[in-house]
């Protein structure tokens, strides 16, 4: 990657839209010295947490609606009996060297697309994904790290920021790619959380280091009971018996593909209206907490506008299986697809009790000197807004999902057709059905 030094508002426009309060980036520079061989230490990864459930209760109305909502929450309550979410962790290792600009362009389109489709399986799992960039030595660096996290957003801005550069060489760095994926993101330790690398890339592990040796890591990965599916890119055969190598050790996948991915955008008559209410809708936000939270969480809502209408709608479809898991259809429906609240800001129209709460310099700016019933009232104001939006743009992408499945079929040799065969093959081990 071309990094070029940014302003410090820029830096901090671009820290906000992209960081959660959790997680970043974490960059392996290119050593100044030759490196020893000593073993890298392995962060304990982290024990598998409660998956969240539905909190909400239903609204006060007339006896019908009362039924309704009585009805709901049996329902909500028959959902949550089936038991826990199943949870699949997700690590995509992309070699990010200048020949794999065609599949990282094409992959910054799809996460939502693989994000949504996974969300689609039956019971609806809980989906963490990590990203881990790697290049070689005397690249700009040799691999980025952003560890597995199930904020989709945050994510996406990181995957956003990567460029093809690079490289040249031919040989790149896997085997740290893969080790660090393998030994430094935090893995669950539970032994029924499905947990997955794809492994994407068009050039063979170069022989450095002992310490990040390629089949070292693959024993490791089998070890650890990761699974390495493999997408290669291009024809090169040494890169495939790499590849064939660790897929086969750990029982994961061999894929090969175009350089491109296979990944082609297709206009849809309903694009523009539907990058219209998304924009629309990225603006109706009222963030309490720390200024520097309401910053950050403005930020994270403001990225989201210049979204492509592929990922509007696919983000739209994966925001509401993942956070309607377990609610009876009319709440699922109902869920907000608004970036959730990072950093100790809190999300006003998601939770107006919260505005008792704050103190006056925790208000946000649309808010500040007005009197108490006149802030309740904007609350309620953007709030029913905002929902009026979203009804509005998730019957877009619904009708936009409807659209390509009669006129443009899905091509089953692109990355994300590749992804999702090897995820169903292997969530049916978990019991997740597609």
């Amino acid at each position: 990657m071309n990094l070029k030094p940014l302003s410090r508002a820029v830096l901090t426009a671009a820290l906000a839209t992209g960081l959660s309060a959790t997680s970043a980036w974490a960059v392996t520079p290119v050593p100044a010295t030759s490196p020893t061989t000593a073993k890298p230490t392995a962060e304990k990864p982290s024990v598998k947490g409660e998956p969240s459930k539905p909190t909400g209760t239903p609204a006060a109305g007339t006896q019908a609606s009362t039924a309704q909502g009585t009805q709901a929450q049996g329902q909500d309550a028959q959902a949550q009996a089936q038991g826990p979410r199943p949870e699949i962790e997700v690590a995509f290792v992309l070699d990010t060297t200048g020949s794999m600009g065609g599949l990282l362009e094409g992959a910054k389109q799809k996460i939502f697309s693989i994000a949504s489709r996974i969300a689609k399986g039956k019971p609806t799992p809980h989906l963490k994904v990590a990203l881990v960039a790697y290049r070689d030595q005397g690249d700009d660096y040799v691999t980025k790290r952003f560890d597995l996290s199930d904020d989709m957003d945050a994510m996406f801005a990181e995957l956003r920021k990567l460029d093809a550069n690079g490289g040249g060489d031919f040989p790149e760095h896997v085997g740290r790619g893969l080790g660090e994926a393998v030994s430094l993101l935090k893995w669950s330790q539970d032994r029924e959380v499905m947990k997955v690398i794809f492994l994407v890339g068009d050039a063979p592990p170069a022989q450095r280091e002992a310490a990040w040796d390629f089949k070292l890591w693959s024993k490791r990965a089998k070890e650890r009971h990761i699974v390495v599916n493999t997408v290669r890119c291009g024809s090169d055969p040494t890169t495939e018996e790499s590849w064939r190598y660790v897929a086969k050790l750990t029982d994961g996948t061999f894929d090969s593909i175009d350089a491109s991915g296979g990944m082609v955008a297709v206009a849809t008559p309903y694009d523009a209206e539907l990058s219209r209410v998304n924009a629309e809708l990225a603006s109706k936000t009222l963030y309490g907490g720390r200024e520097e939270a309401r910053a950050m969480n403005v930020a994270r809502a403001e990225a989201t506008k210049g979204m492509a209408a592929e990922a509007v709608a696919d983000r739209i479809s994966y925001m509401k299986k993942s956070r309607g898991a377990g609610m009876s259809a009319p709440r699922a429906a109902a869920v907000s697809s608004a970036p959730a609240a990072v950093a100790g800001g809190v999300d006003l129209l998601e939770e107006p009790a919260a505005l008792d709460k704050l103190k006056d310099d925790e208000l946000p700016q649309e808010l500040k000197g007005l009197k108490k019933e006149e802030q309740a009232a904007k609350v309620k104001q953007l709030a029913a807004e905002r929902r009026a939006l979203e009804e509005k743009v998730a019957k877009l992408a619904a009708e936009r999902d409807q659209w390509l499945t009669k006129n443009a079929p899905a091509r089953e040799d692109a990355f994300d057709a590749n992804v999702m065969r090897s995820v169903k093959a292997q969530a049916a081990k978990f019991g997740v059905a597609y």
